[in-house]
């Protein structure tokens, strides 16, 4: 999945020149088109430039407005300089439900904000409180109705916070909120009431269980705003639900009780770049982390998606689809970093995580995700997962991924677990000092690749370890090195180890095949011993190619058959090390030409019992 670049939003790039009063005359019935005079002004920049000018908004209500003006223009809110000016049009008639952009002037007339760009600061928002000292104005009413109000959003920067005290939900199509970054801050100040977003954006749920939303908001656009819930339960920075072409981006996020970016039930098409979170998931829970992508479950329709989606199988039975996260840095997570799960097409690039803490993992893939990928991953140190896929988890990648070590003591703390079928890890580098679980990378489904990988040091029992179900597992140009865990123990068939460098000299054995038809070709292998490799009973494997410590051995317990082939190697030392070892049963030709069976695995040529020439 690829999105096009979002530009950083600016108040000029909403202008499209200085001063929102410009914008707001479009409202006024000015063409966009009409010709520019040679001042540079349009038709609609003189008709605001006419306005009557007013001190503040508050002056209106006792001021007398000839008949003739239908605009006013205030020079603040709720006193002039205050930062709190707008345009206004005069109305025909009360509007039907007062609200806060609307004003009575003395004579009885009623106006409305004009300005197609509006600061909160024209709602009454201050921005004006110091959390420290407790003292300042209470912004919510302002900020709630600027979510009511079908304009372009400004939040100007402050040197202190707008406080507010409930959450603020954007439900309208086309809506657009934006400040100047860092310093355009909103703090929310609530009870623990229930999980939600400082910012939501979100549509009106299914009105059946299985059924689309009973309407979709599209096309919200976030910019340039830092978000703080103070460490509060229940509450996230931004997300939302039943949404579609969503962007944020040049978003702050600091002391996120659950979740910074969080989007559940029902997305699609979301772009999120350019983002920093300082703290989140300041409050341990399992799913509460830096980022959060979660669809539902089952018995989704998706007829009323567009592009000629007609069913659940097209996008894999999940509800929620098209989301990318770009330019993400998160300086610390209280549990985990990412989890997506019932999702399709989610993309991450250039993520950058300092450490996690608690029981959290790094990312987490986890009930039924399709076709998502990550690249460009950075992280710190964890207690217990770095990167976990889920049994349901398939045609996924991590590439270009680099973490500290898992530390912790749990027994699932490994750096890498893949569940799910047909996943790609690629170019990738990790520490594992977790000595509780058995291994740094886990692998229990078929059709796994390994590419790349350098496992700095493992503390563990073995590097990589495939389950029987690890069908088809592929280990390629990685790089293990360990004091004293085996690079690797593979039990399912078909196992292709090639072209990896193995430094595990203190280990007892530097791999172990326990299934069939495995291959380990091209292989360096450091270190000395009885059975640097080892091929169980019942077992095979193609060994060839492969450059050992001088004086090495491999074990063959072999089979009923042929154990497996063994040839081209360096260092091998034993009873015709680069030949094919015989297994139990088999009929061998000696160097004199005569006919051998032995009922256990030949050690020599001249082992077992004569049974006939060769002719």
């Amino acid at each position: 999945m690829s999105h096009a670049p979002v530009p950083p939003m600016s108040r000029r790039s909403l202008l499209g020149y200085a001063g929102a009063g410009a914008t707001g005359a479009v409202l006024l019935g000015a063409s966009p088109a009409a010709a520019q005079t040679e001042a540079g002004q349009t038709e609609a920049a003189r008709r605001a430039a006419a306005a009557l000018p007013v001190a503040s908004a508050s002056a209106v209500a006792s001021t007398h407005v000839p008949p003739t003006h239908t605009v006013l223009r205030t020079d603040g809110y709720a006193e002039p300089g205050d930062g709190g000016g707008a345009l206004y049009r005069r109305l025909t008639a009360a509007p039907a439900r007062t609200d806060r952009w609307h004003l009575k002037s003395a004579d009885g007339a009623w106006w409305e904000i004009a300005d197609d760009v509006v600061s909160v600061r024209a709602l009454g928002a201050k921005g004006d409180y110091d959390e420290e000292s407790g003292t300042g104005a209470d912004d919510t009413e302002a900020l709630l109705a600027a979510a009511r109000l079908n304009r372009v959003i400004y939040v100007p920067g402050t040197d202190k916070t707008y406080r507010t005290t409930q959450l603020i939900s954007l439900q309208l199509d086309g809506t657009t909120w934006y400040g100047d970054g860092y310093r355009s801050k909103i703090t929310l100040f609530s009870i623990e009431t229930g999980a939600g977003a400082l910012i939501g954006i979100r549509g009106d749920a299914p009105t059946t269980a299985d059924g689309p939303p009973a309407r979709t908001v599209r096309g919200v656009r976030v910019s340039g705003l830092h978000l703080d819930t103070r460490n509060t339960k229940n509450n996230n920075g931004l997300g939302g639900s039943f949404l579609a072409d969503v962007r944020v981006d040049n978003m702050y996020f600091s002391r996120i009780g659950r979740k910074a970016l969080t989007f559940q039930y029902h997305c699609r098409n979301v772009q999120c770049q350019d983002v920093t979170i300082y703290s989140t998931a300041t409050e341990p829970g399992s799913t509460f982390s830096a980022i959060s992508v979660e669809g539902q479950t089952a018995g989704v329709d998706l007829s009323y998606y567009p592009g000629g989606v007609k069913s659940t199988a097209d996008l894999a039975g999940t509800d929620i689809s098209d989301i990318g996260f770009t330019k993400v840095s998160c300086a610390t997570t209280g549990y985990n970093g990412i989890v997506v799960s019932n999702a399709y097409r989610v993309s991450f690039r250039d993520i950058d995580f300092g450490n996690t803490s608690g029981a959290g993992s790094f990312v987490i893939f986890t009930r039924l995700v399709r076709d998502s990928h990550l690249s460009g991953i950075r992280g710190g140190d964890t207690n217990r997962r770095m990167i976990f896929f889920d049994a349901n988890v398939r045609n996924c990648s991590v590439r270009d991924f680099h973490f500290g070590a898992t530390l912790g003591s749990a027994a699932d703390g490994r750096a890498i677990h893949c569940a799910g079928p047909s996943n790609t890890f690629a170019d990738g580098s990790v520490a594992h000092r977790n000595s509780a679980a058995p291994e740094a990378v886990f692998v229990t489904a078929a059709n796994v690749t390994v590419s790349g990988l350098e496992v700095r040091e493992s503390t563990g029992t073995f590097v990589l370890n495939g389950a029987p179900a690890a069908e088809g597992l592929t280990l390629t140009g990685s790089h293990f090195a360990s004091a004293g865990a085996a690079a690797f123990r593979v039990k399912g068939p078909r196992t292709v180890i090639h072209h990896n460098r193995f430094d595990v000299a203190g280990a007892p054995f530097a791999g172990r095949f326990e299934g069939p038809d495995n291959q380990c070709v091209g292989n360096t292998i450091a270190g000395t011993g009885e059975q640097r490799l080892i091929v169980t009973t019942g077992a095979s494997a193609l060994i060839a190619m492969n450059t050992f410590g001088a004086g090495s051995k491999i074990k063959f317990d072999g089979g009923t058959l042929y154990a497996g082939a063994c040839f081209g190697n360096t260092g091998l030392d034993g009873i015709a090390p680069n030949h094919l070892p015989m297994g139990g049963g088999a009929l061998h030709v000696d160097g004199g030409g005569r006919l051998r069976v032995k009922p256990t695995p030949f050690t020599s040529d001249t082992d077992g019992t004569v049974v006939g020439t060769q002719t």
